[in-house]
């Protein structure tokens, strides 16, 4: 279950989709799209530059980036879909 927290303070977060047929995959929170929703990339199919819409409700937080792609994503600096496939775990679809 998501913490309540803004979407915003979930920059730089891995999560993974608990629903939808996405459901197992593992992405990082790059952005916020709104109340409630943000923007997940996973650097092979959803790219940085077409990131995926996800309700916060629909996600299972786990760790976070590595600090130093964590900070480039708080600062508003661009990341490449190369640092966040290393940031990700090796297999990002569970089951």
């Amino acid at each position: 279950m998501v913490e309540k927290d803004s979407s915003a303070g979930l920059l730089g977060r891995l999560a993974t989709s608990r629903s939808g047929r996405d459901a197992g995959v593992v992405y990082l929170v790059v952005g916020a799209a709104g109340p409630g929703l943000v923007l997940v990339a996973d650097g092979r199919t959803r790219s940085v530059s077409r990131p995926k819409r996800k309700n916060t409700k629909h996600l299972e937080l786990g760790g976070t980036a590595p600090a130093a792609l964590a900070s480039k994503l708080a600062a508003g600096e661009a990341v490449t879909d190369e640092e966040i496939r290393a940031a990700l775990p090796e297999r990002a679809v569970a089951g």
